[in-house]
């Protein structure tokens, strides 16, 4: 399973009507985020979805990423016009060090 988290500013249907957002009263998120737990998923592809989306402020878009087999998110954000991770490069699960010697 993949889990995915995004969090960013984007041109909506919605943002172009002028609707307002479900949140009652006047109070409202400044950015969206968006999660999902996808089974079976390749990263590259959602990557490259998440790539393809209209951001408007695609530098301040940050995508958290974790695939099945790791035990933390990845940080990705849009830099020089493509996704790259920022965070954490290492330490890594596979690393001898990364669990405690009690585990």
């Amino acid at each position: 399973m993949v889990v995915v988290i995004f969090a960013g500013v984007w041109v909506s249907a919605r943002h172009h009507r002028g609707e307002d957002p479900p949140w009652g009263g006047w109070k409202h998120p400044e950015c969206e985020v968006r999660a999902g737990a996808l089974n079976h998923a390749d990263l590259d592809p959602v990557l490259d979805q998440v790539g393809r989306i209209p951001w408007r402020c695609p530098r301040a878009v940050q995508v958290f990423l974790m695939d099945q087999e790791q035990m933390f998110f990845r940080l990705w954000m849009f830099r020089d016009g493509r996704l790259r991770q920022y965070a954490p490069t290492s330490p890594t699960e596979s690393d001898p060090d990364f669990d405690p010697p009690d585990l």
